[in-house]
């Protein structure tokens, strides 16, 4: 089953709880936290139960918005509730009755990224003590008996949990909603059809006129024909170049035959000359 539906299921069922709750009159404005039962604890996350799930939903930018306000208010009303009950003691931005919050608000506005950066790394230490805290309590109701302040114990610890997370989601709302605005007035806004582009026709510089024009007349690097074309009109289509005969008459094989033996004859006659003569004996003017 996809999540979307199980989401917008999860809201009709929860709003049909808080409209229960409603009518039973669980809560009263004037109460504080000691003065609830701990069976109605519980029932005080219903607003932060349904802002994750209209935090959630996906959809186009324009109803995004929309779900995100309703997650806003949401949030806001279980924050004020909480300050209400004395869970909490903060002052919220969105409050302008009292002048306190309202310059509250005016110092959230000036607020530095270093401020905002320290903000946030306060607030995550918070819920991870609040989660190992959490995580103590059940232990020690899975090993006891579950006595009733035990499991009040758990559920202050859940609310003063969701407090800060809700926080942190009303931060998250802020920083997404001007995207989300700046996508919707795209989407609203329809875009100017272009022109229909104009289609050219291929220019091809060619080997005349038009190529003279830009390069100059007797330009060195411009061919004027192919490789192909010029084999083909140098030996001809089909023809292959026949290989450079050599000028000079071959000798007949009768001559070699005669030159080797003159050239045998000779060397022999050298030989035999050399075996007589001794090298140097015909020099007779040096000797001492």
């Amino acid at each position: 089953m996809e999540i979307q539906p199980r989401i917008r299921t999860s809201i009709d069922e929860l709003e049909k709880i808080t409209l229960t709750v409603n009518c039973l009159g669980l809560f009263s404005s004037n109460e504080l936290i000691d003065d609830v039962p701990t069976d109605s604890l519980s029932f005080l996350l219903l607003p932060c139960y349904l802002g994750v799930l209209h935090q959630n939903i996906t959809t186009e930018p324009k109803v995004k918005l929309a779900e995100l306000e309703r997650a806003t208010i949401y949030y806001q009303s279980f924050l004020e509730r909480a300050r209400n009950l004395k869970i909490i003691d903060y002052n919220f931005h969105w409050d302008v009755e009292a002048e306190e919050e309202k310059l509250d608000g005016e110092r959230r506005s000036k607020l530095t990224a270093e401020q905002a950066r320290s903000l946030k790394l306060a607030r995550f230490r918070k819920k991870k003590e609040l989660t190992e805290l959490e995580s103590s309590i059940r232990h020690q109701i899975q090993t006891s008996d579950s006595e009733d302040s035990i499991l009040r114990h758990l559920y202050v610890t859940q609310l003063k949990y969701w407090c800060e997370k809700s926080l942190e989601e009303l931060q998250s709302i802020e920083e997404e909603t001007p995207l989300l605005k700046m996508m919707a007035e795209r989407g609203s806004t329809p875009m100017e059809p272009r022109p229909p582009r104009i289609a050219s026709k291929p220019f091809i510089i060619t080997r005349d006129e038009q190529q003279k024009k830009v390069f100059g007349i007797g330009y060195p690097a411009i061919p004027t024909m192919t490789v192909d074309q010029w084999y083909e009109k140098r030996f001809g289509h089909g023809q292959q170049a026949s290989a450079p005969s050599s000028s000079a008459p071959r000798k007949d094989d009768s001559e070699e035959d005669e030159n080797d033996d003159e050239s045998r004859q000779r060397k022999i006659r050298m030989d035999e000359y050399k075996d007589t003569h001794r090298r140097g004996w015909g020099n007779t003017h040096n000797k001492g």
